[in-house]
């Protein structure tokens, strides 16, 4: 992918994960994340490339990794999400973190059937999620 690719949606995410509140309410409400409290102390999010695929990478604490790629550009999915659960998981251990939940983001009702088992196949603590839309709703004020 050049420079030509149309990267509003991440760097939306981005602006929206920068938000701690916002970043705890996708890793706890809307993973389900049962992550103690001090994780969140210290957490950072950036945008990087993975393979060809832009992906918005939050890491929590010294224990998750958390991958998000925008769906639309995933043409063939067992090879995609195969490969990024695999590179997730390479760069989970690389850190020296604990989990990984690659979340891919549009409408994709068929993938969480077919395509979920990839992540337990690789690893217990990695995990694929994919959700129709990202943007966390605003949570109550803390």
């Amino acid at each position: 992918m050049g420079p030509e690719v149309n990267l509003a949606k991440e760097k939306k995410w981005l602006q929206d994960l920068a938000q701690k509140a916002r970043a705890v309410y996708l890793v706890r409400g809307v993973l389900g994340c049962g992550c103690p409290e001090e994780i969140f102390e210290h957490y950072q999010v950036r945008q990087q490339t993975v393979g060809p695929f832009p992906v918005v990478e939050l890491i929590m604490g010294d224990r998750l990794l958390v991958w998000i790629v925008d769906g639309t550009r995933i043409v063939d999915p067992e090879q995609a999400l195969g490969q990024l659960l695999k590179s997730g998981l390479e760069e989970r251990e690389r850190r020296g973190l604990n989990r990984f939940r690659l979340v891919t983001v549009g409408d994709f009702p068929s993938w969480e059937r077919k395509w979920t088992h990839l992540a337990g196949d690789l690893d217990p603590k990695v995990h694929l999620h994919i959700l129709r839309e990202i943007h966390p709703h605003k949570p109550a004020k803390p």
